[in-house]
Order: C-alpha cells, then sequence, then structure tokens
C-alpha cells in the first residue's frame, strides 16, 4: 500500500460490478460492414420476426457510401435480396458512390441533408411520403437513423407521422450517464446529439420496446411485435441498466477548495484532443482557492454567466416556407407544387405556417414596425386620437380597452389591452361597405408634418407590397386545395380563392401591446382567445417581448414561435380566416389564437403588423352550395357570432 505515502494523494479507477447481460440479443452480434456487432442483431431480429409482403422496406438514413460502417448494406447487397431500401445521404462525393453500389440492385438513393424541423418539405417524414416507391408502406421492416447530432428529432418526426416501422435502429451519444435526459435543441445546425434514456423515453410514449443495444445504437421493436416474436429470446426485462455500460463518459468532481477534477473519458472523442483539467478551472488564482468555511477564509463570489445563442435566422429558415415561386412571375411548377403542400401541411398541424422569399425588402419592413412603435407606443395620445374611429371594421384609431375579440366567436370576456390602428389602401374611394371608408390619417397639428408625412409613407408602402404577398400566398394554398380534392361543389367553391384577391376590403391592422394590469398574473389575455373573420392574415412582429402570440391545441396553448428580430429574408406569420375555413368546407379550420402578456424585469412594448385579408365586397363566393357576396358572408358571420354571445 506504497501509494498512501503519496504526497501528491491519490487517484484511481474503483472496481464496480457489470450489470450489463450479455446473454441477450447481443450475444448474436457480429459485423460484416457494422461497426459493433449490429449486423448479427439485424439478422436475428427478422428471423424472429415473419415477413407478411413479397418484399421487406428499410430506410436507412446517413448511408454514407452505402458500405462504411453500414447496418444495411448486408440486407440489400445480395442477389437474392428480398429487400428495398431507401437510402439517403447528405454528402455529395458519397453520395454518388452510395448510388454506383446500389443502381445494380434497384434501391432508392436520396441526396439530402434531412431536416429536423416541423413542416420541413426535408423532414424524414415529408420525404417518405413524397420520395419513396409507390408500394413503400407505412409499416415498412426497418429504420436506421445515424446523422451524428438530429437523430432524436428524425425519430420523433417519423414517430408523430403515419409510418411505424417494425424495428428501428438509432444512434445515442455514448458519453451521456444514465440518469440523464438529453434532448439536443431542435436545430439542423446544431450537433449534440442525444441520450440513451431520452430516446427510450420518446420511444415508448409510441409503443416501442428497446431490445438491444451496442455501442452506439439502440434496437427498439415495435410492442406488437415484440410480444408477440422477440419477448420469449429475451430472458429477462431488457432496460437501460442491463442493456448498457457508459464506457466512454466523462464524470467531474469538485473539491473543497474549488478545483474540478476529470474521471473516466479524458478526450475529445470525436475532436481527438486531450481534456485538459488546467483548462476548465474557474478559480485561477491561487489566493481565489480557498474553502469558503475555513478559519479566516474570504470567497469573492464571481458568477460566471455563459450565453448560448443559437443562430436563429437559419432556424427559422429552416422551418418556414420558401414561397418566392408564386412571388415571381416565371415560378417553377415543381417549387410551386412543395411550397403549397408544405404551407398546407404546417396550417393543417397547427393553424399557422411561417412563410418566407416574399421579395420585401427587409428595411421597409423595419421602418413600418419602428413607425408603428413611434405612433402606438410614443406618441401622445392626442396624436392617435385625432384619427379616432368608432366602428372597429373601418379605419382609424381604436385605443386600448375599447374593443373585445372574444365576441368574435361568441363568446364574453375583458376587453383586449392592445390599441390599434387600421388603414387600406390610398385614396380608395368609400362606398356603403364597412370595410370601404376612408383612411383616417394622424393630423399635422398634432404630430407634425413631417411625423405624418413619413409614418403615411411606410405604411401605405408596408400595405401595399403586403396584399400582394397575401394574394400570393391564398393562391399557393388555393392551388393545392383544388389539386386534392375531386369534389365539384368544392372546387366550385375554391374558384373565388384563384381571381385577383388585391382588395381593398384588406385591413392593415397596426397593434401595439405594453405593460399593463394584466401582466400581474399574466393569467388573463391581452387579446382573447379568437378566430379572424377574413381570408387569411399574415403578421410580422418585432423584437418587443410584453406579449406572446399563441395557438390552441386541444386544451392547451402553445407558443407561436416568432423570430425576435425582422431576418435578411422576412419571415411573415399566416393564419387561417374563417372564409377561407368555409370556402374549403372546413378542411383547413380558423386558426383559434390569441395573445398573452409576459412580465419581465425589463419588459419590452410589443408591436405587430397584421393584414387580414379579405375580398371585393360584391365577389361572389360559394358556400356550403349557397351564393353570396362577400359583405353579405361577413355580415353573417358576426351576426352569428352576436347571437351566440347574447345567449351566454
Amino acid at each position: 500500500m506504497s501509494y498512501l505515502n503519496d504526497p501528491n494523494g491519490t487517484v484511481r479507477k474503483a472496481k464496480t460490478p457489470s450489470h450489463r447481460r450479455q446473454d441477450g440479443l447481443i450475444k448474436y452480434s457480429y459485423d460484416k460492414t457494422s461497426q459493433s456487432g449490429e449486423d448479427g442483431i439485424i439478422e436475428k431480429l427478422f428471423q424472429l420476426i415473419p415477413s407478411t409482403r413479397d418484399r421487406r422496406y428499410l430506410v436507412d438514413v446517413g448511408a454514407w457510401d452505402g458500405k462504411h460502417l453500414s447496418n444495411s448494406y448486408s440486407l440489400l447487397i445480395n442477389e437474392n435480396s428480398e429487400w428495398h431500401g431507401v437510402l439517403i445521404e447528405a454528402d455529395g462525393e458519397k453520395f454518388q458512390d452510395l448510388v454506383d453500389l446500389h443502381k445494380p440492385y434497384g434501391n432508392t438513393c436520396l441526396n439530402v441533408t434531412v431536416s429536423c424541423m416541423r413542416h420541413s418539405t426535408q423532414s424524414l417524414a415529408y420525404l417518405l411520403r413524397h420520395s419513396t416507391p409507390s408500394d413503400f408502406p407505412d409499416d415498412f421492416e426497418f429504420l436506421c437513423i445515424d446523422v451524428d447530432g438530429t437523430d432524436y428529432w428524425l425519430l420523433h418526426d417519423v414517430l408523430h407521422s403515419q409510418f411505424k416501422p417494425q424495428v428501428i435502429c438509432v444512434e445515442f451519444n455514448p458519453t451521456m450517464p444514465h440518469d440523464l435526459i438529453y434532448i439536443q435543441p431542435r436545430d439542423d445546425n446544431i450537433r449534440h446529439g442525444s441520450s440513451l434514456p431520452a430516446l427510450v423515453e420518446l420511444a415508448e410514449q409510441f409503443d416501442y420496446q428497446l431490445v438491444e443495444c451496442t455501442c452506439y445504437n439502440a434496437f427498439l421493436v415495435r410492442r406488437d411485435l415484440y410480444n408477440q416474436y422477440v419477448r420469449d429470446e429475451i430472458p429477462f426485462e431488457p432496460t437501460i441498466d442491463v442493456l448498457h455500460e457508459v464506457t466512454m463518459g466523462t464524470s467531474m468532481y469538485q473539491l473543497y477548495d474549488g478545483t474540478l477534477k476529470i474521471h473516466g473519458c479524458k478526450k475529445m472523442l470525436w475532436h481527438r484532443l486531450p481534456i485538459l483539467e488546467e483548462k476548465i478551472q474557474i478559480l485561477d488564482k491561487k489566493e481565489d482557492k480557498l474553502f469558503p468555511f475555513a478559519p479566516g477564509a474570504e470567497l469573492d463570489q464571481k458568477p460566471v454567466i455563459e450565453e448560448s445563442i443559437a443562430n436563429e435566422e437559419k432556424m427559422f429558415q429552416s422551418i418556414s416556407v420558401d414561397i418566392s415561386s408564386y412571388c415571381k412571375p416565371d415560378g417553377i411548377v415543381e417549387e410551386k407544387q412543395h411550397c403549397s403542400r408544405a404551407i398546407l401541411d404546417q396550417l393543417k398541424a397547427d393553424g399557422f405556417a411561417l412563410v418566407r422569399g416574399t421579395g420585401i425588402d427587409k428595411d421597409l419592413c423595419n421602418k413600418a414596425l419602428s413607425w408603428t412603435h413611434k405612433f402606438l407606443q410614443e406618441a401622445p395620445e392626442a396624436v392617435r386620437r385625432s384619427c379616432l374611429t368608432k366602428d372597429r371594421a373601418r379605419r382609424g384609431y381604436s385605443p386600448q380597452n375599447a374593443e373585445n375579440f372574444a365576441s368574435l366567436i361568441g363568446e364574453q370576456g375583458p376587453n383586449d389591452l392592445v390599441k390599434k390602428f387600421r388603414v387600406g389602401p390610398e385614396n380608395e374611394e368609400g362606398d356603403s361597405f364597412a370595410l370601404t371608408q376612408p383612411n383616417a390619417w394622424p393630423t399635422e397639428e398634432t404630430w407634425g408634418l413631417e411625423n405624418v408625412q413619413l409614418f403615411q409613407k411606410y405604411i401605405q408602402e408596408y400595405y401595399d407590397y403586403l396584399c400582394k404577398i397575401a394574394n400570393a400566398i391564398v393562391q399557393c394554398i388555393a392551388d393545392e386545395l383544388k389539386s386534392s380534392t375531386s369534389d365539384s361543389t368544392l372546387e366550385s367553391s375554391l374558384d373565388a380563392l384563384t381571381v385577383d384577391n388585391e382588395s381593398h376590403t384588406s385591413i392593415l391592422t397596426l397593434l401595439g401591446y405594453r405593460k399593463g394590469a394584466r401582466h400581474q398574473g399574466c393569467k388573463k389575455p391581452l387579446v382573447a382567445a379568437h378566430t379572424d373573420v377574413g381570408v387569411i392574415t399574415v403578421l410580422l412582429f418585432d423584437a418587443g417581448n410584453s406579449a406572446v402570440l399563441q395557438r390552441a391545441e386541444s386544451d392547451t396553448w402553445i407558443d407561436v414561435k416568432l423570430p425576435t428580430q425582422v431576418p435578411n429574408d422576412p419571415i411573415f406569420v399566416v393564419n387561417i380566416g374563417d372564409c377561407l375555413s368555409d370556402l374549403c368546407g372546413n378542411i383547413l379550420p380558423s386558426t383559434l389564437h390569441r395573445v398573452m402578456p409576459r412580465n419581465s424585469k425589463d419588459t419590452i412594448p410589443r408591436n405587430c403588423l397584421a393584414l387580414f385579408q379579405g375580398f371585393k365586397s360584391d365577389q361572389k363566393l360559394q358556400i356550403s352550395g349557397q351564393s353570396m357576396t362577400y359583405e353579405e358572408w361577413r355580415k353573417n358571420k358576426i351576426a352569428k357570432a352576436q347571437e351566440a354571445q347574447g345567449k351566454i
């Protein structure tokens, strides 16, 4: 025991018992091209689970060249193979090797960087729906995911879709301990990987059973198949603790004087660099390294603040739909089809869609938001009251606490704590319709000539551009709705969406939220739950934090993710209005949404530009077999809501 005399102390690894079982499926492991015995486990699983069709199907995400460390090569590269593969690889050079290998066998190869973002046209579920053979089944046999980062979110995407693969092999980060649920951020640009417990937790929610692990991969089997064919092959309850050991983990412990020490793996596995203890110390100075409770010790605590700023613009670019093919005269048909499918997928799932590629200048968006802030948040109340309106449907200013949007769905509720200013096209002559009155701009006497001119200039320019964008979005939605129906009555109803919808009934509303009474408990909404009366609404928010847009999902409310600033390619939020919902026979239900207060030490007022797109007042509509004008439909809708409100 000479180590007891070491003046530097002693650090050595203690022996701990292993709980890893070797008598499960791991006993069948072997490698032909796989890394850690996966070939043998896969072979055994598909010996146990019988085939129910002439051929079996697999999807390999991150297939590389098709051979190096491949979990699918042994199944596919065989003249008598019963398998057909869909192999996905992002690297262009390796993809060519993949194609050369699989072309003789007729397998499907896709050169795509699979996105983990919801509703992306490069999401795994989207690719399986639109880029696989026509006979590709929803319950295909084998899914292998190995993309070194977003594996959790790709699995999440598939499990939330119609696809229910029989067996899944998914990569986890082998350095993470078993008591850690780590799910990396949902961002295509981040490569963290996720922990094994996080993946198992996700799989169990969708009735998948963990059956085996190798060093990097977890094998999951659909529970009905596990119970029927696999359970008897495993002589124990398959859990993480008996199927995997963390042999590459790095742990850190603290000494009383503040020194940080590392135990376990002392190198960065993927960068092949040593982890040096001297580089991870928080207290660098000798005088700082004191035990704070030792006699005479004084500790100057210096909090260390670590900020992690995600690349927001790239993330929102990934999850938003590029509608440029609809905003330019020479849009390519295939691009339009992808665009219209993607926007409809988002609207069906959430009631909201994020769009970009509109061609609008970032500077115009920022100027319109800036002048909205000046008018609603900074100008004296006299400026706003110089363009006061009494009818909320007409143009002009409505003060805070003057309107109740709950009434739009026949509900009662407190008035909305939001200031509003409504504007339509410049110099549009009014008529007898409520939505086509003249604009009411602030007066020079209250705000000065320069302010009035600049405010009117940028708001009017923004309005004109947004009407064109809204028209393109509606055309995009209409194309997909029409292509997916054989109902002649519905097609007739949708015809109204394909006409030029740049109309003076489209109203741009400037919305201003600031800290008020409802921020105290943050329980009551600033704007009550409601749907919009119109075709669609196109929204743009500034960087304020006093309010958050929420959408309804079952019995809960979900925050709508919004950019905190206008990116170079501005991103807009689109939601479904009642008129569009009625025209499409409720295929797209009206978006139920609200605005909630957010309170913080530094609450910043928030502003929004909302274009409520409408038809021309005398536009003929066919709704549920009835013919009516847009103005008649609008009045009927409001009358029904008021009638319902009166019965409460």
